[in-house]
């Protein structure tokens, strides 16, 4: 079901100086239990009337499809998740400069279990003739769209700053689904599964830290615990158990996977996936408490702007621990 609550207005912007105040904004939705709230929430923040929400689209490529169709007459639009929180100064921005290159861009959001600040779950700014005729996930040709956007590096950039907060611990399942989607990507790279012995070869430094930090972080919050499950879930089915890893953009193949596990002892599983990934890390994963998880997120310090291998490189300390060689 797609439902829309639009009032689109006719009408074109220049691209240079444009504000992201310009821009029409479409809220997507499909089973996220605090999606009503954010909806009204998004409602109240967003400067304009053209504002749209896309509902219970199957499909990542068909929900951003019907994203992109909802204000045709646009050459771009904002899309905002379901889960996420928008800090209204968002619109008080200017558009990104490289705006007249047709390319998409992505702000970072803030994850409330872990404390993370990537793309994942964040603002994006999507070219409508990028969007509407792109093919990924369901709809995609090739592996490295299969799961995800985002490495179309000539397509799709990151841009500074941080203007959400993602709130994916809604219930037990929201928060390992989420986590087990997460364990996956993070696990791969260009649409394949990074080799264990070639982790600190092949992996973005950057990537690892975020994985790390999903299996590890989040025990202060309701069901955190189940998004570090499912991130060690999904990293033990891929290097172990011959995962296919195209399931994670199916939400049905979610639901049946989800009763396999809903009723586990989450500590005491925790704890058995650390032991078997010291094969694939080459160390156990530490089960940080709730005061660890909250004492960690106060000392993250996230970068003004995307990092480049290079500035992971010198701003981390993985050199000492065998990267960069």
């Amino acid at each position: 079901m797609s439902m829309f609550k639009v009032k689109p207005t006719a009408q074109s912007f220049k691209p240079s100086n444009r504000m992201i105040r310009d821009i029409p904004v479409v809220f997507l939705s499909f089973d996220e239990p605090t999606a009503d709230h954010h909806w009204e929430l998004l409602q109240k923040v967003v400067p304009h009337s053209n504002i749209a929400r896309v509902h219970g689209v199957k499909g990542f490529d068909a929900c951003h499809k019907a994203a992109g169709n909802a204000f045709a007459w646009s050459d771009y639009v904002i899309t905002v998740d379901a889960d996420n929180q928008i800090d209204s100064e968002f619109f008080n921005k200017t558009a990104p400069q490289q705006i007249t290159l047709g390319m998409t861009f992505t702000w970072g959001g803030r994850q409330f279990t872990n404390g993370l600040m990537y793309g994942n779950g964040g603002l994006k700014m999507w070219n409508r003739d990028h969007l509407v005729n792109m093919r990924s996930h369901e709809a995609s040709d090739n592996k490295r769209d299969a799961i995800d956007f985002c490495w179309d590096f000539q397509q799709y950039k990151e841009v500074s700053g941080c203007y959400s907060t993602v709130y994916t611990n809604g219930s037990p399942y929201q928060a390992f689904r989420v986590g087990f989607r997460e364990g996956v990507k993070l696990s791969m790279e260009q649409g394949q599964v990074i080799d264990p012995n070639r982790i600190s070869k092949d992996m973005h430094a950057a990537n690892f830290q975020r994985l790390l930090t999903w299996m590890t972080v989040g025990r202060d919050v309701e069901h955190g615990a189940w998004s570090m499950y499912g991130a060690r879930l999904a990293a033990k089915m891929l290097y172990f158990d011959d995962f296919d890893f195209t399931l994670i953009r199916d939400y049905d193949w979610f639901i049946d996977f989800f009763e396999q596990y809903k009723n586990k002892e989450i500590i005491t599983e925790l704890t058995t996936l650390s032991v078997k990934l010291q094969d694939v890390y080459g160390f156990r994963l530490p089960g940080f408490t709730a005061d660890e998880s909250r004492m960690l997120k106060m000392l993250q310090l996230h970068p003004e702007k995307p990092l480049t291998y290079e500035d992971v490189r010198w701003r981390t300390n993985l050199g000492m621990f065998g990267w960069f060689k």
